[in-house]
């Protein structure tokens, strides 16, 4: 139950909401016990006056249709103001869930599938919404209904009321028992069968084409059956518990009618006359509309295992420490300009003294140990100078540390030894904003949003606004060619659907060269970009990016050799070390260099 505690806390964001509701819930239940309990006096009390005795009929009649009225729209409202009370703090669990994964990216994220993150963000946070709407607010409702119902019916018979009272208040704590332990059973199972199948759904509908391709959506299919086989077997036991619970609190409720009726019966109420004797009746159908103060509370415990598993299911993310926490204030700097007068023409943009890093899920201490698995490290005591505007690039084999280098230029991750300097102070001193202003980044993956050709590029003016005209646009397109496609029906509002499926793989890289051709960042970083062009498009890209980068800092990642020579410097990598830089002329006449070997196709 502890789990369940820092959600209970998103309570006091709604607080007011939240209590006025239980206040309606509490009058609405109320008001239906008091219907029942006037209806079945009133009732008795006129089939024993008779047609000969005088009676007054008119007040409890004006009681039972002002309950009634009363109930219904209790109950209206109530619904209402629970429901939008629970969305509020629901809205503002599932905001700060966000604002918690923002910090992960990308290194804790990558632990888990996206489909899994996005079934923990909606489904598991809704299931949350139990924790007010069928637990605390239904729970607090009947204590104070039935301490209610003591306080009425003990002005006619205190013994009878406590008795009845004593046994609503035993059930209570025997229910929550009961129930909780018949659901904790499967509730957990359920709710990872539930994430597992739409886990499962999400990368079927996904992968379609690869699947069809090699002949594997048959043996997917019947996976994904399976899995929803297991769901269904685990929602008809729940279905069949909830039947039981309610057969169960029919079975307890009759009880305590016979019990009400065998009391009432034994009472003085049958010597001391005919409106004196309906008050058996009046205290049968009280126990009798106990049953509408009990039921709510066995589904709601009964429940409370998936509601528990759904905690520690989102828990398990916000708990998580980002790899990198970005405290730093230095953010004055907000422009090129600037930031090229913050340093003397001998200091370097970026430094690299004597770092190590190795990726947390191959390392056996993340932070607490300073010293790297020199086995799994990915870079090794790398000791590195870029100048301001500076054109270099990284050269080397797949897997020889290329882009790590750049995540830590990103800081993306932190190194465990050495540190990275930007203009003559620590990396981890600036705050993430200005850092992100100050540099671009194009990833071997192009990522495609679900939405137009327009949104997708307006993202490179930094702040997702209207900041780029549709001329600057087309011109970028012009340039990457893809022209095409704002020249057709739609323009630049051209959808490009999930993951951009319309585009070959070659005009999503052109369309991230258009969104870096966009941006006005001083230091462009870029991995691959040319990755999957052919020779002539990728003479013609790196055309454009150094162009664009004419009075920028570049540092391009790659491992073909196409126009090296157009370059400040060339630096070489193997096996997370830098093993030679310089000059492409430099590099070239080194018969024993690396560069030398990979221009001669000797590597």
């Amino acid at each position: 139950m502890r789990v369940l505690l820092p959600f209970f806390a998103m309570f006091k964001y709604s607080a007011f909401r939240l209590l006025f509701g239980i206040v309606l819930m509490i009058c609405g239940l109320a008001a239906s016990v008091g219907l029942l309990t006037l209806s079945g006096w009133f009732l008795a009390a006129a089939s024993l006056a008779g047609a000969n005795i005088l009676f007054n009929f008119f007040y409890p009649s004006a009681g039972v249709r002002g309950l009634a009225i009363g109930r219904t729209a209790l109950r209206y409202f109530e619904r209402v103001v629970t429901h939008d009370a629970t969305f509020r703090v629901i809205a503002r669990l599932r905001i700060s869930v966000f604002k918690k994964l923002i910090p992960l990216s990308p290194g804790v994220l990558a632990r888990y599938r996206n489909s899994d993150l996005l079934n923990r963000l909606v489904a598991d946070v809704d299931t949350l919404d139990s924790l007010y709407l069928r637990l605390v607010a239904p729970f607090i409702s009947a204590i104070m209904v039935i301490l209610f119902l003591f306080l009425g019916l003990s002005l006619i018979d205190r013994t009878l009321a406590a008795v009845l009272a004593l046994t609503l208040f035993g059930m209570m704590i025997l229910i929550p028992i009961v129930f909780y332990q018949l659901g904790k059973r499967f509730g957990e199972q359920l709710t990872l069968e539930r994430a597992d199948y739409r886990v499962r759904f999400i990368d079927w509908m996904q992968n379609q084409a690869e699947l069809l391709l090699f002949n594997l959506e048959q043996v997917q299919r019947q996976k994904l059956q399976q899995s929803e086989l297991k769901w269904q077997q685990l929602q008809a036991k729940e279905a069949r518990l909830s039947g039981l619970s309610a057969a169960l609190l029919l079975f307890g409720n009759g009880t305590i009618l016979l019990l009400m009726l065998w009391l009432a019966g034994g009472t003085h109420f049958a010597q001391e006359g005919y409106l004196r004797l309906a008050s058996i009746a009046l205290f049968t159908f009280s126990a009798l509309a106990s049953f509408e103060i009990l039921m709510p509370l066995g589904a709601a415990f009964l429940r409370l295992g998936q509601v528990i598993s759904s905690a520690q299911r989102v828990n398990d993310i916000i708990q998580q420490q980002p790899l990198v926490n970005f405290n730093g204030s230095l953010n004055s700097l907000s422009s090129t300009q600037e930031l090229a007068q913050t340093m003397e023409t001998t200091q370097p943009l970026f430094s690299l003294r004597q770092v190590s890093f190795t990726y947390p899920d191959s390392h056996f201490n993340t932070h607490s140990n300073t010293h790297s698995n020199t086995e799994s490290a990915v870079l090794h005591n790398i000791s590195w100078q870029v100048a301001s505007g500076e054109k270099v690039a990284l050269l080397g084999k797949t897997g020889s540390g290329k882009s790590s280098l750049l995540q830590l230029l990103l800081r993306n991750y932190d190194p465990q030894q050495g540190e990275v300097r930007l203009a003559a102070e620590k990396l981890a001193d600036y705050s993430e904003d200005f850092l992100r202003r100050q540099i671009c980044f194009l990833s071997q993956r192009v990522y495609v949003f679900s939405a137009t050709l327009r949104d997708n590029l307006n993202i490179a003016s930094g702040n997702g606004g209207e900041s780029l005209s549709d001329q600057k646009m087309r011109a970028v397109l012009t340039q990457v060619g893809l022209v095409h496609l704002a020249e057709q029906a739609e323009g630049l509002d051209l959808w490009l659907g999930d993951g951009g499926r319309p585009l070959s793989g070659g005009e999503q890289r052109r369309l991230g060269l258009a969104r870096v051709l966009l941006n006005d960042c001083p230091i462009v970083l870029l991995d691959e970009p040319t990755e999957g062009l052919d020779r002539e498009t990728e003479r013609q890209v790196l055309n454009l990016i150094l162009q664009h980068c004419h009075d920028k800092t570049l540092i391009m990642v790659t491992h073909r050799l196409t126009a090296l020579e157009r370059f400040d410097r060339i630096c070489v990598m193997d096996n997370g070390e830098l093993c030679e830089q310089g000059s492409y002329s430099q590099l070239a006449q080194n018969p024993q260099g690396l560069f030398y070997r990979f221009l001669n196709r000797l590597a």
